[in-house]
């Protein structure tokens, strides 16, 4: 998310969430995401939006400049495919070893 703001030069308040402390399974947290799961974006209306390419693709459309999911059909198909091939095919496959570098 900072990476992807900071490219589009947008600045946003933001609030720290102490992962280390469980913060994210508080009951003031759960009550924006009851998926306990961050990042999470609450707007003026009260609407939350969760999952980083969410919130990313939120703030591409109110500032679609630099275009960093593409532009046209083309463009916007291979941002989408590479994203997808990085989720399904590299962070997928680290998901079985994170289990050994979790709390229990």
């Amino acid at each position: 998310m900072r990476i992807f703001l900071a490219e589009k030069e947008i600045t946003v308040p933001a609030e720290q969430i102490n992962l280390g402390s469980m913060q994210q399974r508080s009951e003031a947290f759960t009550a924006i995401n009851p998926m306990q799961r961050v990042p999470a974006l609450v707007l003026d209306d009260g609407t939350v939006i969760a999952e980083s390419i969410a919130i990313c693709r939120y703030f591409e459309a109110f500032h679609p400049d630099p275009p960093l999911f593409g532009r046209g059909a083309v463009e916007s198909a291979l941002v989408e495919m590479w994203n997808r091939r990085a989720e399904l095919h590299l962070l997928f496959q680290l998901l079985p070893s994170s289990s050994i570098c979790t709390r229990r």
